[in-house]
């Protein structure tokens, strides 16, 4: 049988699986880490095992990187899944302050100025402090305070 690729020396399968790991740091999909430690593997070993042929070593590495793609993924991502967090200036229940922002009156509240929403009928100006009932769609639905 002939051979395609001719043997790889191991520090090139080393090269190539510095590289992908470094390609790691710049994508986090934890594809081409494994795919990385895969060469990594083989290049080590190719200085204990003469292989028959390059095509020998390419199909370990990708093999052996599909198998630790595999196995491993799921475990390295579960790691990264993000909880979704309640931003706080985001959540109501508290009390703001109505403010006059270039003649129109605003509510403060957490920090930053929302248009408002009356939830009822009463009469409010600047300087009244009330009650955030509901944030939706930028605008603060107000109820005013007891």
């Amino acid at each position: 049988m002939e051979n395609i690729l001719p043997i790889i020396p191991a520090w090139i399968m080393l090269t190539l699986g510095a590289l992908l790991l470094a390609a790691e740091l710049l994508s986090a999909t934890f594809v081409m880490l494994f795919f990385g430690i895969a060469f990594l593997l083989v290049g080590v070993v190719g200085f204990f095992v003469n292989w028959p042929s390059g095509e020998v070593q390419l199909l370990l590495a990708m093999v052996l990187g599909g198998i630790l793609t595999f196995a491993l993924r799921g475990f390295f991502m579960q790691s990264m899944e993000q909880k979704n967090l309640p931003l706080e200036t985001m959540q109501a229940g508290d009390t703001g302050i109505i403010v006059e922002n270039d003649g129109h009156l605003r509510i403060d509240y957490k920090g930053t100025t929302w248009g408002f929403k009356k939830k009822g009928d009463f009469e409010i100006k600047a300087g009244d402090e009330v009650l955030v009932e509901e944030l939706k769609n930028n605008v603060a639905f107000i109820q005013k305070l007891p």
